[in-house]
């Protein structure tokens, strides 16, 4: 092959990338976003975001050029590719977009099918997002929530007392939307590539943005300018807008008695309601470490089965959730709102290359346990290994380099 081939073929295909080091770097920036979001570092935040971006537009670049001789009106190819068919509405968007060179002046609102794919994305990919009951507020400004369990229905005349006694097991409660931003930096080399591939990359951008911080936010959230967490105390002492961590339960063993009696029988809410199913959730860490060899067990048939528990649940890592954490409750007990969605706007605040201008596309969303005891947190810092079985947490960094 002549140089000036391999020349063309490194800039039609942006060079030779490895997909191990470009999964390990996804991470990290992964990482970096969860540390600015729980130190509260808007500019390290913004940095990490927008490096996760570039790596999104370049991969999409790639793709984009490999499937140039791809007919990507056909459904079948377009779905391979990740792409949409886009709605008539969505073109004239995205059209509009490419016309202007950028969002900059677009006053359409972003079309809300957008958003919609991308929360159905968002329910598809991450575990603990797909348990949420997420709810359209659009237009809401309070919601309903319980004060106590639903009283029984009982025969009698209808009478005031009966009425107000009905109006007490409920509450309003302000939904208070907060501002969840993610940073788009748009290429014009993205522009060119028409309004299918743009659409792609607006839809990654915000998936990976919200999937971070709508875990981090639902699983830990201060309530302060943010979701309230499941780790929270809702009848703590609030110091300055944000809410106290619960106390943690030593839990040391997955026993049947262990578990019944510390997790399910306590969501039962003093036996006033059934609790068919519950969801436990831990740090990936924790998961490998100490649930994992918990739950792994040989079968008669010689192979292994994983995930076995004597009650019914299903367990779901987080790295939102601290290391030797335990939560567990039921989803539904988790209300997330979301609110409508504006248009995508420029920011010269942000602007990393000469031939890129960066956009804010902001989502509105709100959420809490539905009361205290919605959730329960344990600390598993003593939980073992069965016994006869020797558990030893290796850090990567001792592993030889080959």
């Amino acid at each position: 092959m002549s140089k000036k081939i391999a020349n063309l073929n490194l800039q039609l295909f942006g060079g030779m990338v490895n997909p191990d080091i470009e999964a390990q770097t996804d991470i990290a920036i992964q990482n970096e976003m969860k540390t600015a979001i729980e130190n509260g570092d808007s500019e390290a935040f913004v940095q990490a975001q927008v490096k996760m971006a570039q790596g999104i537009q370049d991969r999409i670049l790639r793709e984009a050029k490999a499937a140039i001789n791809e007919d990507v009106n056909d459904e079948s190819v377009m779905a391979k590719r990740g792409l949409n068919p886009l709605t008539s509405e969505e073109k004239k968007y995205y059209n509009e977009v490419i016309g202007a060179g950028g969002f900059a002046g677009v006053e359409q609102l972003v079309p809300a099918t957008v958003f919609d794919r991308v929360f159905e994305d968002l329910r598809q990919n991450h575990p603990l997002l797909s348990e949420i009951d997420f709810v359209n507020t659009t237009g809401v400004t309070e919601w309903i929530t319980r004060n106590s369990e639903c009283e029984a229905a009982w025969w009698g005349a209808l009478t005031v007392a009966i009425v107000k006694k009905l109006e007490a097991s409920f509450k309003k409660e302000k939904t208070e939307l907060f501002k969840l931003s993610a940073y788009v930096p748009v290429a014009k080399a993205m522009l060119d590539l028409g309004p299918t591939w743009l659409d792609k990359f607006v839809r990654e951008i915000l998936l990976e943005s919200l999937a971070i911080a709508l875990e981090l936010a639902i699983v830990a959230g201060t309530g302060k300018e943010q979701p309230i967490g499941m780790l929270k105390n809702l009848l703590g002492a609030v110091v300055d807008g944000v809410y106290p961590d619960k106390n943690a339960t030593a839990l040391n063993d997955l026993k049947p008695v262990s578990l019944g009696t510390s997790v399910m029988a306590p969501l039962t809410k003093g036996g006033k309601r059934a609790v068919p199913s519950v969801l436990i959730m831990v740090n990936p860490l924790d998961y490998w470490a100490k649930i994992f060899p918990n739950t792994t067990m040989l079968s008669a048939a010689g192979t292994y089965v994983y995930g076995v528990l004597p009650i019914p649940a299903k367990i779901i890592q987080s790295v939102a959730v601290p290391q030797n954490k335990l939560i567990a409750g039921m989803a539904k007990d988790y209300f997330m709102g979301v609110g409508s969605i504006q248009k995508i706007e420029h920011s010269d605040h942000y602007r990393f290359l000469d031939d890129e201008r960066t956009y804010i596309a902001k989502q509105y969303a709100n959420g809490k346990p539905i009361d205290n005891d919605s959730f329960l947190v344990f600390d598993i810092t003593n939980l073992k290994a069965p016994e006869g079985i020797d558990v030893k947490v290796t850090n990567i960094d001792d592993f030889p380099v080959v």
